[in-house]
């Protein structure tokens, strides 16, 4: 149930920072040297990479994080996956599947790997 805990407060942060629109404080969330792929179809690495992608995104696209499954893979990895609705300006609701492995890393958890990609219909 801790490892439930922990990666559910990650995904929280994770959508509040996402719906600030303050794209510097994502690089907080994630390692040193993580990987990304998000809606971009292009994979970003690095804290540098993180910065990109998230700088990147339109304005004004909301964040809906979704029930979400945690595996403890060790003491320090976290395998969780889940679902997100992203919505649009005029209302338009984008569902993701989101899969982000995480490592402690100082006490913290951090986002060393992060995979998006839309919900099939």
């Amino acid at each position: 149930m801790t490892s439930q805990i922990s990666a559910a407060a990650v995904w929280a942060w994770w959508e509040k920072i996402y719906n600030s629109g303050d794209a510097d404080k994502f690089v907080a969330l994630y390692t040193d040297d993580p990987l990304l792929f998000g809606s971009a179809g292009k994979l970003y690495a690095g804290s540098e990479g993180v910065h990109t992608y998230f700088i990147g995104l339109p304005n004004g696209i909301k964040a809906k994080m979704g029930h979400q499954q945690t595996v403890a893979a060790g003491p320090n990895v976290l395998l969780t996956s889940g679902f997100a609705d992203f919505i649009l300006k005029d209302g338009t609701v984008l569902s993701y599947r989101l899969t982000f492995a995480m490592v402690k890393v100082d006490g913290q958890w951090l986002i060393a790997q992060h995979h998006g990609s839309p919900l099939p219909k």
